[in-house]
């Protein structure tokens, strides 16, 4: 797990609570953010209000391990526990973690 990986983490969130949702996923963000192997983290939103995965998050990192060191960070779990578990969010979270298998740049022959 030591080559760069991307973890992607596709939510279903209800439109209502979206404002709430972006507030806390911010500071999660923040959080991981300054950890050591953060490369850059992108949230999606879908063009569709009803989609039922408004948000998809995709985060780089240099390598697993340090991904891995990263989810044990005790502040960053606190903060991932509070938007899990908001009462006022009625939210599904679906991560995984891939690595890049083919990489296709304009004019590319597969």
């Amino acid at each position: 797990m030591n080559e760069p990986i991307t973890m992607i983490n596709a939510f279903t969130v209800p439109v209502a609570e979206s404002d709430r949702f972006l507030e806390l996923w911010k500071g999660n963000a923040e959080i991981m953010a300054a950890q050591p192997g953060f490369i850059r983290a992108r949230l999606h939103q879908s063009l569709i209000n009803d989609a039922e995965l408004r948000y998809v998050n995709v985060a780089h990192w240099e390598s697993g391990a340090q991904l891995e060191q990263a989810l044990a960070n005790p502040d960053w779990y606190a903060s991932a526990q509070q938007l899990l578990n908001d009462p006022d969010l009625h939210i599904t979270a679906r991560p995984s973690i891939y690595e890049v298998i083919i990489d296709v740049e304009p004019g590319a022959k597969l």
